[in-house]
């Protein structure tokens, strides 16, 4: 791939006028990221970025990068100039050209771009520049028509630097070369940040640069690596895992998991530079309506409302029961975590094509609904007064913990008080491990209140299995 940089050089500001802040600066790269996947600022010059524009032949090449670039920047509020060329020293210089905003000179050819160049774009010592217009070399040209080692002879190792650069020989290159097939987006602060919240206005041109990059693959990533680089005595980078419930190239969820993943500075130092890699990807997953039934919710609004809650509380936030069928109420039914697989069935549910409310609905009226069996979440020992064949005739819920945990009020029954109770109902089995036999009986409370217990033959104790509502 052949090197492209891009300089992004913005106008002075007016006498008194204040520099752009942290958060403006945050936002610019942020908008050039939308346009190249790697910026960076010029050191010791607060008006000027430099942009990796390689690799770009695919958006339409130099030209097209450089009208993305120029727009980037008028859409952060900022009046702006644009060179790309190979050479940073050839961009710089295609920046200070008048009559037009974007500048780009075609491979190969900054040394012929260069040469009617002034010797002002270089940088050199003020005595190397006074002696080189003494002797009427005022040209790039000109100072590269000069031998090497002549120069170095006479002007050391300044003029020899100089000279290079007029030949469009030139060693600085901002940007560390990118591990082979990683999709990455970086951007760099100068002067370093000190705290995260500039950091929302970059994060959502990284999350569109890196998704870019994997849709020229077809692909949309899977879980993204935010890396904070931390300027402290030490260079260190602080790494943070950001992950999606399901591939999505939603770049509104990505960039908003970003943000949840870098609520927290890193420890100790500033913010020098913010990358963003694609650690996984995947396919995109089509989602699939009928153009003959009613519209049923949108998968891409569902998913985009969810992902999140994911991402938070794991895949245990969509779950549905599960049938087993086995006799003991603690095996008779499961919650079964759905994930982001699960999304798929809310889209699959249509709205009744009328506005008649559904069968449900009309069934709710009719009395006949189930009782449901609320399960604690381990059975809880209670004392309970026993009778003839061994019936429950007294309930003492004084060991349990009775706040929150269901009953008419909110609450279980307090204190001892006397049922009704119906069954047993035996229930052993369960041999091959080690082996269960329960007697479970209904109990109901002076108030209506019902409750399942059993009595553990093993044992003998009694316990709550939970209550109806």
């Amino acid at each position: 791939m052949n090197r492209r940089i891009a300089c992004i050089r913005l106008p002075a500001p007016p006498t008194g006028a204040p520099q752009p802040g942290a958060e403006a600066r945050a936002a610019l790269a942020g908008a050039l990221l939308r346009a190249a996947p790697r910026v960076t600022p010029v050191r010791e010059h607060p008006r000027a970025l430099w942009a990796d524009a390689g690799g770009m032949e695919r958006r339409g090449g130099d030209a097209a990068v450089a009208r993305a670039l120029l727009a980037a920047a008028h859409e952060a509020g900022f009046e702006a100039r644009v060179g790309i060329a190979g050479t940073c020293i050839a961009a710089a210089a295609a920046t200070r050209e008048r009559g037009a905003e974007a500048r780009v000179v075609p491979p190969g050819a900054d040394a012929r771009y260069l040469r009617r160049r002034s010797l002002a774009i270089l940088p050199m010592p003020g005595d190397l520049r006074e002696t080189l217009g003494l002797l009427g070399i005022s040209t790039c040209g000109q100072l590269a028509e000069l031998g090497a080692a002549d120069v170095e002879l006479r002007f050391g190792s300044a003029g020899l630097a100089a000279w290079r650069l007029a030949s469009a020989v030139d060693p600085r290159w901002p940007f560390r070369p990118p591990a082979p097939g990683l999709v990455t987006a970086e951007a760099e602060f100068e002067p370093a940040i000190e705290s995260t919240e500039p950091l929302r206005f970059v994060l959502p041109g990284l999350v569109d640069a890196v998704c870019r990059q994997l849709a020229e693959r077809q692909r949309i990533p899977a879980r993204l690596r935010l890396v904070l680089a931390v300027d402290g005595v030490a260079k260190t980078e602080d790494a943070r895992e950001v992950r999606p419930a399901r591939p999505t190239a939603d770049a509104r969820v990505l960039a908003d998991l970003c943000r949840r993943a870098a609520e927290e500075p890193p420890a100790g130092a500033p913010i020098a530079g913010v990358r963003l890699e694609a650690a996984e990807d995947g396919v995109a997953r089509a989602d699939q309506l009928d153009a003959f039934r009613a519209p049923a919710p949108d998968p891409g609004a569902l998913h985009a409302a969810l992902l999140p809650v994911f991402a938070r509380w794991g895949d245990g936030a969509l779950s549905s029961a599960v049938h087993h069928g086995a006799h003991l109420p603690s095996e008779h039914a499961a919650w079964d975590a759905r994930g982001s697989g699960g999304i798929a069935g809310f889209t699959a549910v249509h709205p009744p094509s009328s506005d008649l409310p559904p069968d449900e609905v009309t069934r709710l009226g009719s009395g006949t609904l189930d009782l449901c069996l609320r399960r604690l979440a381990a059975p809880r020992p209670v004392r309970v007064r026993e009778g003839e064949d061994r019936r429950p005739l007294g309930v003492d819920l004084q060991a349990v913990e009775v706040a929150g945990l269901g009953g008419a009020q909110g609450s279980f029954p307090p204190g001892l008080w006397k049922t009704r109770s119906q069954g047993p109902e035996r229930i052993s089995g369960g041999w091959w491990t080690n082996g269960t036999a329960r007697e479970y009986w209904r109990v109901e409370s002076p108030d209506g209140w019902l409750g399942l217990l059993y009595r553990d033959a093993a044992t003998g104790g009694w316990y709550l299995e939970g209550w109806y509502d």
